[in-house]
């Protein structure tokens, strides 16, 4: 049988979760509960749309080599957050942390993958390769991961709960997937804030600005005309050093990723309601049994 592994970017399900259901108040105590528990209901939702037989958890590290080489890269994030979204941040991230190094394991979990320095996309983006034989679906909202399609690897979205397959990035780009990093290398990464490679002002007084996606796109299906400041900035020696750099950053997996080796799950049913009477999960608990088949609960 082949295997289905649900390869979940743990962040990105984690704050889907927290923007979904931000207003609400769901508690123990004085321990806020309400990500732990809108987590437990879309990974029961994904399991049942996907039939997958295998979980992975792909986690981010505290630190980044990809900063490392450029002191730039997802400098503004916190920068940009107002004061609202920091303190549900304050009440969401005990909440991460929580499920990561307790709940999670304790349910029985074992592949829950992380490398200091790396991000969940390396590590996604290792498994996939490293695992051509077996049917994966990402869990992520993240587009940098659309070069790792293929006809045995698609991506699931945890806000729209809609499939990405290799079939629709054709559709939408009219391109091939390894293609993709070059897009991301020549026309950058504003969520990332990687700069595209940059082309000159018409003079000193404009703004300086950047190739970007539909650029590095109509660059290379050969619709930029070569008589234009972005075509001649693409080919410059700037540019080249420039699309270098971005390629460093943008592939996946990071160069020295290491490989994972996935082991089967000790999934345990009593641990998991446990821990539902523990946090106060009465809607839960009311049909325990269903949990226990979607989640292969022992």
């Amino acid at each position: 049988m082949t295997n289905r592994i649900l390869l979940i970017d743990f962040m990105s399900l984690a704050h889907t979760t927290k923007f979904a259901l931000a207003k609400t108040k769901l508690s123990k105590g004085e321990e806020s509960t309400f990500i732990i528990y809108g987590f437990f209901l879309k990974l029961n939702f994904l399991l049942k749309k996907t039939r997958a037989n295998q979980v992975v958890f792909a986690l981010d590290s505290k630190t980044s080599k990809r900063k490392e080489l450029y002191p730039e890269y997802k400098a503004k994030r916190k920068q940009s957050k107002t004061p609202a979204q920091i303190k549900l941040d304050k009440l969401a991230y005990p909440q991460f942390t929580k499920l990561t190094d307790e709940i999670l394991p304790e349910i029985g979990y074992r592949n829950l993958f992380s490398v200091d320095g790396l991000e969940a996309d390396d590590i996604i983006g290792s498994i996939c390769k490293q695992n051509k034989n077996d049917q994966i679906i990402i869990v992520s909202s993240d587009k940098d991961m659309y070069q790792l399609l293929t006809n045995n690897v698609c991506m699931i979205s945890p806000s729209t709960n809609k499939y990405y397959t290799i079939s629709d990035f054709r559709n939408e780009y009219h391109i091939e997937p390894k293609i993709w990093k070059r897009v991301k290398s020549l026309g950058g990464c504003s969520s990332d804030q990687i700069s595209g490679v940059p082309i000159p002002p018409k003079d000193k007084t404009k703004r300086q600005t950047h190739v970007g996606e539909k650029g590095a796109l109509n660059y290379l299906t050969g619709k930029m005309k070569p008589n234009t400041k972005a075509f001649k900035a693409i080919e410059s020696r700037a540019g080249k050093d420039v699309i270098n750099r971005n390629k460093a950053l943008v592939i996946l997996p990071f160069r020295g990723t290491p490989t994972f080796a996935i082991r089967p799950d000790h999934l345990k049913y009593k641990k998991f309601l446990d821990i539902c009477e523990n946090l106060g999960f009465k809607s839960i608990l009311a049909n325990p049994e269903t949990w226990k088949s979607i989640l292969k609960l022992r």
